[in-house]
């Protein structure tokens, strides 16, 4: 073959370069296909996390403000004299109350109750200057404030809506 004859096989022309390959591009699934989160919301919200197969909700049921409307009624170690989880939950539930309608209602009940046990060692302290009955009422309502406000946390956080019983309803 000489050098001023045409090549007879046009691959042998001249060296080319390897042309990509083109990629398929999926079809759409389902869940690709569905509208945007509302705002506020996550990506993720109401989809499975694969740790736990649990779904992820922000400010739904089961979120943690509600279940903080408890939990932070334990920050006066069931004394409710001192008020500070008094405050604490008055707190988070005026944040809240509007964003959340899981918190709104049970930031009502953990203040309903917490109002009720301060009425109850109000009323204690002259029953125990009295006639020492009011003894075993102050030593028994931090206990009962403790299993109290972990059950309302408890049920919160499954998404419950759980009224605690026995209790007069101040906030509504």
């Amino acid at each position: 073959m000489n050098s001023e004859q045409a090549p007879e096989n046009p691959a042998e022309k001249a060296p080319s370069t390897p042309q990509p390959t083109p990629v398929p591009t999926p079809a759409p699934t389902p869940a690709s296909t569905a509208p945007p989160p509302p705002a506020g919301a996550s990506a993720s919200e109401g989809t499975p996390s694969a740790a736990s197969g649990r779904c992820e909700r922000s400010g739904a049921p089961g979120s943690g403000w509600a279940t903080a409307c408890h939990l932070v009624g334990l920050l006066d170690f069931g004394v409710s004299f001192v008020f500070v989880g008094l405050l604490a939950t008055l707190i988070v539930w005026l944040a809240r109350r509007d964003a959340d309608k899981e918190c709104d209602f049970h930031g009502k009940e953990a203040l309903n109750l917490q109002l009720n046990l301060l009425v109850w060692q109000l009323l204690a302290l002259p029953l125990l200057c009295c006639c020492l009955v009011g003894l075993p009422l102050l030593v028994a309502l931090p206990f009962v404030k403790l299993v109290a406000l972990l059950v309302g946390a408890a049920r919160a956080a499954s998404g419950e809506r759980w009224s605690y019983p026995w209790i007069v309803r101040v906030v509504r």
